[in-house]
């Protein structure tokens, strides 16, 4: 009987079927019910066991995805040694060597080698061989796909596009590949692109614990588009952890060519596809590939069905592509309906299939109300089988009702961890003791979104990690690449945005964060209600295309597009996506290409793409100042630069007035206001009111200086006085207020605004005023002004530790990334006087130093 006749014959085989769906309810039930209404006889684990080692060999994902199955819920529901061990075998056919670690580990099987003998022991060694790889000096065992990216990576290509589920250990392998590169050459640098800031700890911190635990020398890692600690030490290796926005102001520095960048890795790289954001990443990456035409750039993608499309976008000659479909870790789809008195639960065997739901228990609950925030922690609180889990909540403050739920529920008490009281005691001393969320942190209960103070936000990430935290209740903050993996999720009516409802691509990779890589062999995925839901991402198609959202635009929207870039932006700040296409338009059109000769032009669209490019040509050859602004500003109109010029150009005879002074400077307040001044009439139409106008002037000045997040958000004490929610809901804006009004809105216009003023200066020869020209964007952005401060924010401190350390450090000429890293090496940490969890934050870096 020949091989491929059995797997025919086990893919037909209503036996193997039925055997599936039971060892899946039998699973699910011990989890959340802790007993089983089924029996497993030594005959069906024979079987089991038998099909799987033959599915394992077959090239057909769906067969290897059942070969998973039975390797990894067998053990957990049949527990034996000869279980175990014939569940090793199926996993190392799979080259899932996370999993085989996880076996070794739960049942003490780390010797398992010495029972095998003849060809058993001969292939262990042939398929570790085979997937052991050299990095960093230090031999690694990985999985089939980890090592196909490695050997792309090899590869003499200047492009790679590669799309896998969430858990298919990509940043593992980004990161052991970079640090292998930079440790084989000297002087190099990559880039590794996030989607969102609060991504970039996360990541420094991960290259940072390697390079320790490697005893790699001279390499700095940071997060700033700053050029001088690079350029200065060019024998020194690089690691910039960056956004998009960074990526693109790292190009736009004069001396950004004499980086000798190797490669860039664009995580999440589907974000392509979204709003204003994609466009500009997709300007950005451009703009990298102009500036270094020598270094590869690796586009990491989750459930994407066309991963070329990227290549494709960015003209890659010499490119790979790799979709792998296998993960290293399971998810359950749960299912539960909300009766009276009862949960009823039932999961989904195969979502493709007729006749796929798998009845598994009932649980008695006590139905406290149907208001969103109820129903999720009603769920939560009566199937939480005390594993760490994630409820998804569409918008921040619904998050914070949950874990109030949760929290008034009584069933949650004090753990008296030490970990989560010294997070607790700092939240109450860097806020006020009257936020809610210290006193849910101590139970093991958190909220977390975007508008969360950064170092907020980055410590429940950790605490969770370590499965200090129990329970966090999260915003779709969750889908752009923070590392919260948990063993349940609960999920009830999801939406991406307001009142949008999540896409199969979003819900897929949200469902691919439940189960954790070497400590679960598989995750659940609880939907509650999901016939309620207004779409029903599970039973659709799991990989979606990805499409640039200029493509988008272009394509399917040309005609609003035309329309909204004649007016020149008659209602100026308020769409990013159509401005941020624009200055991607003009700078391909100076670089000699139009929208009439590319791949946007259709039928449909072609006479309204060549009225595009007669409208981009006119706006060119009607800009007043150097050209190189456009380049410079992306997400600016053009006309608003011009008016900007004009204003220069109209009062350069007291253009000192206009020259940003030092935020500590007693003109500093002044100066900035009047800048806020100008940004309000000449680039968003004066939409802000003069009461506005103020708020954002002395918050932001504020900020600059490093004034507290306590001070900042509670300048008005009467706020302390209100209740809890409302207290939170107050952090909650301010926070956002912050982000979005001064670190994002007032960042970008100030940037414009210091990139004209200096170019001006040039023109009316001032070049020594202009190179004197501070930069207050960077300023607004990091939250602090003095050298020494944004220094140690650039290596990765927060905040709140680096204002501190700059108050002790002093600011003098000697400043400088390596003087404050040595001076961190010797610093006394106990004699500080700081809460304990920032003391921990700052010895935890000097550890990595």
């Amino acid at each position: 009987m020949s091989f491929e006749f059995m797997i025919s014959q086990l893919e037909s085989s209503e036996q193997l079927d039925i055997l599936l769906k039971k060892i899946k309810k039998m699973e699910i039930q011990l989890d959340f019910f802790n007993k089983t209404s089924e029996d497993l006889t030594d005959d069906e684990i024979r079987i089991l066991l038998e099909s799987a080692n033959l599915l394992a060999s077959s090239s057909k994902i769906k067969n290897q995805q059942n070969a998973l199955n039975i390797a990894t819920t067998l053990p957990l529901i049949s527990p034996s040694s000869s279980v175990s061990m014939a569940s090793l075998l199926i996993l190392r056919k799979l080259g899932n060597y996370p999993g085989m670690k996880l076996l070794e580990n739960r049942y003490d099987m780390s010797n398992y080698k010495r029972q095998l003998n003849g060809m058993a022991l001969f292939e262990a060694h042939v398929l570790e061989y085979a997937n052991t790889r050299r990095l960093s000096g230090q031999e690694y065992l990985l999985t089939n796909f980890q090592k196909k990216v490695v050997d792309m990576i090899e590869e003499d290509v200047d492009g790679i596009s590669i799309s896998a589920p969430t858990s298919a250990g990509k940043s593992y392998i980004f990161l052991k590949v970079l640090l292998d590169i930079i440790s084989k050459e000297e002087g190099t640098t990559v880039i590794y692109i996030v989607p969102t800031r609060a991504l970039i700890k996360q990541v420094m911190n991960d290259f940072l614990v390697n390079i320790s635990e490697l005893g790699l020398k001279n390499i700095y890692v940071g997060c700033s588009s700053e050029t001088e600690v690079i350029v200065e030490y060019p024998e020194r290796s690089n690691i910039l952890v960056l956004t998009q926005e960074r990526l693109y102001q790292l190009c736009n520095k004069q001396d950004a060519n004499k980086i000798k960048t190797k490669i860039i890795v664009i995580d999440e790289a589907h974000n392509i596809q979204y709003g204003g954001r994609g466009v500009l990443l997709e300007n950005a990456i451009k703009f990298s590939r102009v500036l270094w035409k020598d270094s590869k750039i690796l586009f990491s993608s989750p459930l994407v069905k066309n991963p070329q499309k990227l290549l494709e976008t960015f003209d890659f000659e010499r490119g790979l592509k790799e979709k792998d479909d296998l993960p290293l870790v399971r998810q359950n789809i749960i299912m539960v309906r909300m009766g009276a008195e009862e949960l009823l639960v039932s999961a989904l065997y195969d979502e493709k299939v007729e006749d796929n739901e798998i009845n598994i228990g009932r649980k008695y609950y006590i139905n406290s109300g149907n208001t969103v925030s109820k129903i999720l922690a009603n769920s939560a609180l009566y199937l939480w089988n005390n594993q760490t889990s994630i409820i998804y909540a569409n918008e921040p403050m619904l998050s914070t009702d949950v874990i109030r739920e949760l929290f008034n529920s009584g069933k949650f008490p004090c753990l008296n961890d030490e970990r989560l009281d010294e997070f607790a005691d700092f939240i109450e001393e860097y806020i006020t003791k009257s936020y809610e969320l210290a006193n849910f942190i101590r139970r093991g209960l958190a909220f977390h979104f975007g508008s969360l103070p950064a170092i907020i936000r980055s410590g429940i990430e950790e605490l969770f990690k370590v499965g200090a935290l129990k329970i966090v209740s999260c915003t779709s903050t969750l889908l752009e690449g923070v590392n919260m993996p948990a063993k349940n999720i609960f999920v009830y009516k999801p939406q991406k945005g307001r009142n949008k409802a999540i896409d199969n691509l979003s819900f897929w990779n949200l469902a691919g964060r439940a189960g954790r890589i070497g400590n679960d062999f598989a995750g659940n995925i609880i939907c509650i209600e999901l016939e309620r839901w207004r779409s029903n991402p599970v039973s659709g198609e799991r990989y979606q295309k990805i499409v640039p959202s200029s493509e988008i635009k272009l394509i399917e929207d040309s005609v609003n597009f035309k329309e909204f870039i004649e007016t020149q932006n008659s209602n100026p700040g308020k769409d990013d996506y159509n401005e941020q296409l624009f200055s991607l338009i003009i700078k391909e059109r100076l670089l000699g290409r139009n929208l009439e000769n590319s791949s946007y032009n259709k039928e449909h669209n072609a006479s309204t793409l060549k009225e595009i490019d007669s409208i981009t040509r006119i706006t060119i050859e009607e800009f007043k100042p150097p050209r190189d602004l456009l380049n410079k500003n992306p997400g600016i109109m053009p006309n608003r630069i011009n008016a900007l010029w004009d204003f220069f150009e109209l009062n350069k005879n007291i253009y000192d007035l206009f020259l940003p002074a030092f935020p500590l400077n007693e003109k500093g307040y002044d100066s900035f206001a009047l800048i806020v001044k100008i940004i309000n009439h000449l680039f968003i139409g004066q939409s802000w009111s003069d009461k506005q106008e103020k708020k954002i002037t002395t918050a932001g000045h504020k900020w600059m200086r490093g004034t507290s997040l306590a001070q900042l958000m509670f300048f008005n004490r009467t706020v302390l006085s209100r209740e809890h929610r409302e207290i939170t809901k107050h952090v909650k804006n301010e926070i956002e207020f912050i982000n979005r009004t001064i670190r994002y809105q007032i960042v970008k216009y100030t940037q414009t605004y210091i990139e004209v003023l200096k170019t001006f200066l040039i023109s009316i020869g001032k070049a020594e005023e202009s190179e004197k020209v501070i930069n207050i964007s960077a300023y607004l952005e990091y939250g602090a002004c003095t050298a020494s401060a944004l220094e140690f924010m650039a290596i990765g401190l927060p905040r709140e530790a680096a204002i501190k350390l700059s108050e002790i450090i002093g600011n003098h000429e000697n400043i400088s990334t390596d003087y404050c890293i040595e001076w961190l090496k010797r610093l006394d940490v106990n004699s500080l006087d700081l809460a304990n969890y920032l003391k921990k934050q700052i010895y935890g870096m000097q550890m990595k130093f």
